[in-house]
């Protein structure tokens, strides 16, 4: 039951992640662009720092590649930490589709560039999870030492 538990809101964060993916990345962009518009002014705090550091890369490719973080973390949350790889896959297959049935949307113009940025970003997502996994396990690792009687107490 535990399981189940802790795996919905999991399941729940992936599916928005992909909700959102869709309808940013598949929708007609007279629809998409006031969304797009939002999405731009939501990220521009993330966006700017990262184009410092990224000074080589466009805008419209940082921002394909914020798009994806949350996924891919959403994705390896959902994996056990020795497949979080699968979710990498994961990124580049939907990015890949998603270019594929850009391509007969009105207005929505495919490009190669996007694939790559938004397997980026994924790949940014399950680093990200696994930081965050990495030092979760030896903060409990380093608790449950503190917490268990020693030896010589006894």
């Amino acid at each position: 039951m535990h399981d189940r538990i802790t795996t919905a809101p999991r399941v729940v964060a992936a599916a928005v992640a992909l909700l959102g993916v869709a309808a940013l990345t598949l929708g007609p962009r007279a629809i998409v662009a006031p969304a797009r518009g939002s999405f731009l002014r939501a990220t521009e705090a993330v966006a700017a720092p990262v184009s410092a550091l990224l000074p080589h890369a466009s805008v419209d490719q940082i921002l394909n590649a914020l798009l994806f973080v949350p996924l891919g973390a959403a994705l390896a949350l959902l994996l056990p930490r020795r497949l979080w790889w699968v979710a990498i896959g994961g990124g580049l297959a939907l990015s890949a589709t998603v270019e594929y049935v850009q391509a007969s949307i009105p207005g929505r113009v495919p490009d190669v560039d996007d694939v790559l940025w938004n397997t980026v970003g994924t790949t940014i997502g399950v680093l990200a999870m696994t930081l965050v996994g990495l030092a979760v396990g030896a903060a409990g690792h380093l608790l449950r030492r503190s917490v268990r009687p020693s030896r010589a107490r006894r």
